[in-house]
């Protein structure tokens, strides 16, 4: 089996100029733990809720504003740069021991021609099991 066929296609994405709270938003509202970093069409990152959590836990806050200031802070300080990848036709076995090995819950999917066209994580992989039961 390859990604490709149990990849989410066309993720949803942020770029490195956008602020945290958009990229805390969006995972909210759309149940993602993980997005994608886009500067134009190129993967420069991912950013997790975990990153997120690590940033904001690392601060005491004595004011709204302080936090308010933490929240505004651009997705490029707080995002991994140069993530793991896969390609669409790499075999999904190989995907789950990046998954185990690296202790990640996604990793993006890129086409050399295209650029980012997916992000397989840990639930597409059960879904594909459960599908397979």
């Amino acid at each position: 089996m390859k990604v490709t066929e149990v990849m989410t296609e066309n993720p949803t994405s942020v770029q490195p100029t956008d602020a945290i709270w958009q990229a805390e938003e969006l995972m909210d509202q759309r149940g993602f733990r993980q997005l994608p970093v886009l500067q134009g069409t190129e993967l420069v990152g991912i950013i997790t809720d975990r990153d997120i959590r690590s940033f904001l836990s690392g601060r005491l806050f004595g004011t709204p504003e302080e936090r308010e200031k933490a929240m505004n802070t651009k997705v490029s300080a707080v995002m991994t740069t140069k993530p793991i990848t896969l390609s669409p036709d790499d075999d999904l076995r190989d995907a789950v021991e990046v998954l185990i090995d690296e202790k990640i819950g996604a990793i993006p999917v890129v086409d050399e021609d295209e650029g980012l066209v997916g992000i397989v994580s840990y639930v597409d992989v059960l879904r594909a099991f459960l599908e397979r039961l």
